[in-house]
């Protein structure tokens, strides 16, 4: 059975025949392969970044390690957390996601927005979300 792992750091595909080895690199780059970044219990959002319980911690997540609960992510996932989470967060929210110059600043108030334009179906939550959870005299 092929086992088809991408390099974190390049985005080179390898394929193994049977396991990977624990100091297997990129042909490309030289970057470990068999590290937490190219696993698919990886989750930089939860507790030792592993949702693997059984798993030991590792400290530094890009590089190899002997943990024998690896398990290769699917060849052509999204090996950045970072970019999977905007696309999903773009998906829940319809559009694309946000950058951070087209964002409004939170300083400015919400009157000194023009009055002619209708409000977004973002600006309309966050409204909602401050009613929510504003101070009550």
């Amino acid at each position: 059975m092929d086992i088809a792992v991408t390099c974190a750091a390049c985005g080179r595909l390898h394929t193994f025949a049977g396991l990977v080895p624990f100091r297997a690199e990129c042909e490309g780059c030289a970057a470990d392969l068999h590290t937490c970044v190219t696993c698919r219990f990886h989750d930089r959002f939860i507790e030792n970044e592993c949702r693997e319980d059984q798993a030991d911690p590792v400290a530094k997540k890009d590089r190899r390690n002997l943990c024998e609960y690896w398990k290769p992510k699917p060849a052509g996932a999204v090996v950045d957390d970072a970019a999977a989470a905007k696309a999903k967060l773009a998906a829940l929210f319809g559009g694309s996601a946000p950058s951070s110059s087209s964002m409004p600043s939170s300083s400015m108030p919400s009157s000194s927005m023009p009055s002619s334009s209708m409000p977004s179906a973002a600006d309309e939550a966050k409204r909602r979300l401050d009613d929510l959870f504003k101070k009550k005299p």
